[in-house]
């Protein structure tokens, strides 16, 4: 028995034809005939029986029927995947530049480990930066801060979220405010400020405090959080970070008035690579992230 002479079976006994059959196979009917011919042989049965209109497959051949089509597809898979599998596997990530490295590199470290085949690109790069990458297809999935209602207008169409965090406030251990169980706006009205320039909630806490009528005393902006954690560990200023930001400089506190929470997770669209991004994401859902 020949996978070619399975194949030509199968043809057969779906179109219920050795004419359309073979057409199907791409060979001729005299060729599927002979075939057919030389498996009854070889198997000792009768596969079809023949009348003018078509041909019926007779209870041998409907069991020989179950069994070839397991075969052949078998092979087909098999082929498939010798074919792709000197292709290079490569998933291009885009990662919201707010969110602490420790968390991603963690996350990069373990999946390139037990992903040894596959190149994983990741590029940092700020909300409205990784929507661009989407759109130029210069990134395939983005680890990025989730919108709090769906827009028509965002490239991506797929969305995946990871885990939730409060705003909360950020000082030296030696603060004067470090012990105190919740802080207010008022409370920080007047300490020296660090400005995230990049914080995507930054017009939130700018609408806060105007609603409050307080203005931060801003001492330094910047739009790299090392160097904003760095200032706040030195006794520089207070900074209100997300919950996630850790350092063994500082400590944080709650804000008060804060009550808005960002969502963080994974944002796609359609894609090639639909296969590499179902498994990354799965992967990721399983990491504590918090």
């Amino acid at each position: 028995m020949e996978l070619q002479q399975l194949r030509l079976f199968l043809a057969a006994a779906e179109s219920e034809s050795f004419t359309r059959g073979a057409e199907r196979a791409f060979v001729s009917q005299p060729a599927l005939s002979a075939s057919i011919s030389k498996l009854e042989t070889e198997m000792g049965v009768k596969l079809f029986t023949r009348n003018k209109r078509n041909v019926v497959l007779t209870p041998a051949g409907r069991m020989l029927f179950k069994r070839a089509k397991i075969i052949v597809g078998e092979c087909s898979k098999a082929k498939d995947e010798l074919r792709l599998h000197d292709v290079q596997r490569i998933l291009r990530l885009g990662v919201i530049n707010t969110l602490p490295i420790a968390q991603v590199e963690r996350l990069i470290e373990q999946y390139r480990r037990e992903n040894p085949s596959l190149t994983l690109s990741v590029i940092d790069a700020s909300g409205p930066e990784i929507e661009r990458l989407e759109r130029e297809d210069r990134i395939d999935l983005a680890l990025t801060l989730l919108p709090e209602q769906p827009s028509n207008n965002r490239v991506f169409v797929h969305a995946k979220e990871l885990f939730r965090e409060s705003y909360v406030v950020a000082m030296a251990p030696d603060h004067h405010l470090s012990r105190s169980p919740l802080v207010s706006l008022e409370d920080i009205a007047k300490e020296p400020f660090i400005a995230r320039s990049h914080c995507e909630h930054r017009r939130i806490i700018q609408t806060l405090l105007k609603s409050y009528g307080i203005r931060l005393n801003v001492t330094y902006v910047t739009n790299q959080d090392d160097r904003a954690l760095a200032l706040v560990a030195a006794g520089v200023g207070i900074a209100i970070v997300p919950e996630g930001y850790s350092s063994p400089g500082i400590v944080t506190c709650p804000l008060k008035e804060m009550q808005d929470h960002r969502a963080i997770g994974f944002e796609w669209g359609p894609s090639e690579s639909e296969e590499e991004i179902t498994r990354f994401v799965e992967f990721a859902s399983t990491a504590r992230w918090k």
